[in-house]
């Protein structure tokens, strides 16, 4: 074999032995290369975020891989500054629908439609009350007395002037610790009124039960400022109105300027002898009614 045989045949191995170093390079890097037993991020199930973080990729929280992601301080459970439904300070509900939540109302907030409770009766207000029976009705007998029975001051029929009962003409009178009977009274309405009890806002006529000794008309009215007989039922001088007082009742009698101020009121005339007359001014006269007389206040 020549020399140049041998150097040519040198040539080929090196040619052939780079040659073959250089494909295995390129295969190696064809393969994916494991360090340390520490898969790289493509082969990883889950992506490794920045340390402390879990499951987040450039900085995004992802809600499904990561339930336990601590928001910022002060918040709890709460993703990207959304606060889950449970941590919302208040839910919002449909409007027009009071505590109710999902379209499902509360039995105490809203009762089942079509069941309707019984009907209240109407609140009375102005109905007169007597001590002893009740309403006070229309043709009724009723005494009247001055505030407290305790008093024993009660309305009688007689002449203040004269200690002689049968003296005419007569009138009311306040007669405190009577020595006649006491006269019962009635309350009239107008024909007009549909009422059938006594209320306070409603105009009437009072009239003695009894008929009078002296042929004047039981009915009271007002003249020259004060109570007398001889009225006429429905007529503006003899038509009253019953008051509400604190404790009590009081007459007034004609219309009222304003309409917070009562009409002339009926007060007592404060007789040094016991026997009062019934005179329209400024004054008060506090009463109460009584279907019976009481018996333990007799006259004498």
């Amino acid at each position: 074999m020549t020399t140049s045989r041998l150097i040519m045949i040198c040539f080929l191995v090196v040619v052939i032995t780079t040659s073959s170093g250089v494909s295995c390079k390129k295969e190696k890097k064809h393969h994916p290369r494991q360090v340390s037993g520490v898969p790289e991020p493509s082969m990883a199930p889950g992506i490794q975020g920045p340390p402390g973080v879990v499951g987040q990729v450039s900085g995004v929280p992802e809600p499904s891989m990561a339930p336990g992601i601590q928001g910022p301080p002060g918040v709890v459970g709460q993703v990207s500054g959304v606060p889950e439904p449970s941590m919302a300070p208040s839910i919002q509900e449909p409007p027009g629908v009071v505590g109710q939540v999902s379209g499902v109302p509360e039995p105490s907030m809203a009762p089942p439609p079509g069941i309707q409770g019984p009907p209240r009766p109407p609140v009375v207000t102005d109905v007169v009350f007597s001590v002893d029976g009740g309403q006070v009705l229309p043709n009724v007998p009723y005494y009247i007395s001055f505030m407290s029975a305790d008093y024993n001051m009660w309305i009688c029929r007689m002449n203040p002037s004269s200690s002689d009962p049968k003296t005419c003409p007569h009138q009311p009178v306040m007669f405190t610790r009577p020595t006649i009977a006491p006269e019962p009274v009635m309350f009239i309405l107008p024909p007009s009124t549909p009422d059938t009890v006594i209320r306070e806002s409603t105009k009437l006529s009072i009239k003695f039960v009894n008929p009078s000794q002296c042929g004047e008309s039981g009915v009271w009215r007002v003249a020259n400022g004060e109570v007398v007989l001889g009225g006429v039922e429905g007529r503006e001088d003899s038509l009253f109105r019953i008051h509400m007082t604190d404790s009590y009742y009081m007459f007034t009698i004609g219309e009222s300027v304003y309409p917070d101020v009562y009409e002339t009121s009926i007060s007592l005339s404060n007789s040094a002898i016991g026997k009062d007359r019934l005179m329209a001014n400024s004054g008060e006269l506090e009463v109460l009614f009584f279907q019976h007389y009481p018996p333990e206040y007799n006259y004498y």
